[in-house]
């Protein structure tokens, strides 16, 4: 057991003990009240000033910085009408009862890349987007337990056929009869795949050559995104 504690700019603090295997995030909802847990944007840091993140290890904090001691701003959101943009899908986030399938499909057979990796949460990435993988098992940070569905999952290759004989040798389980369906800006193969309790189906497409590229304001959200591609996601302390 790890003893936790939640100081406030006024001096409240609010805390207790908690099993090592756990992240901030639990920690949050364990001891926080609701006055100050919703309708609030939260800041977390260590009394030196690191920032740290909600979905970190407890275990990890308390065994590097020798306590779990942290200050927490809880700033009231602001509400106002105004316009918004909304640049897109950056990542869906899913609960799985076996991460190791996901992760031999997704990574070995899709080619997505690993970012992170551990008993908390697995990330894959193309770059601008990604896949976040948690357990579906009670207890687990946000999740019911459940493993969670979906519709489908579209992505976009250069080569159906290269796509297609890569799936078939390293993931056999993907079942598709290799229809392809045209539309006019793209050629599509579907298949589906049972991944952890979550039937996925899987849209491979690609684009014909005279619709490749995002042009006019549609390239413009892309400076807005996030490259997942480019390092870990995620502190893990050594």
């Amino acid at each position: 057991m790890i003893e936790v504690s939640f100081t406030l700019p006024d001096g409240r603090s609010f805390g207790g003990s908690m099993p090592r295997e756990r992240v901030v995030h639990q920690a949050l909802h364990a001891f926080l009240p609701e006055d100050v847990m919703h309708r609030h944007r939260l800041r977390i840091t260590l009394p030196t000033g690191e920032l740290i993140f909600p979905d970190m290890w407890l275990y990890e904090i308390h065994d590097y910085y020798g306590h779990c001691r942290f200050l927490l701003e809880a700033t009231p959101l602001k509400e106002h009408k105004a316009e918004f943009v909304n640049f897109g899908f950056d990542h869906l986030a899913l609960a799985t009862t076996d991460r190791e399938a996901c992760r031999h499909f997704f990574q070995d057979g899709l080619k997505m890349k690993n970012v992170r990796d551990d008993e908390h949460l697995l990330v894959l990435t193309t770059g601008v987007n990604a896949l976040f993988f948690f357990k579906a098992e009670p207890g687990q940070p946000l999740s019911d337990g459940l493993p969670s569905r979906i519709h489908h999952i579209g992505f976009v290759v250069d080569d159906l056929e290269a796509a297609y004989t890569h799936l078939k040798a390293t993931c056999p389980e993907y079942v598709s009869d290799f229809t392809l369906l045209e539309r006019a800006e793209r050629l599509s193969l579907y298949g589906t795949i049972e991944l952890g309790g979550i039937r996925f189906m899987i849209q491979l497409s690609q684009i014909k050559p005279e619709y490749k590229g995002l042009k006019g304001e549609s390239a413009a959200p892309l400076r807005e995104f996030y490259d997942y591609a480019s390092r870990d996601y995620g502190i893990r302390l050594a």
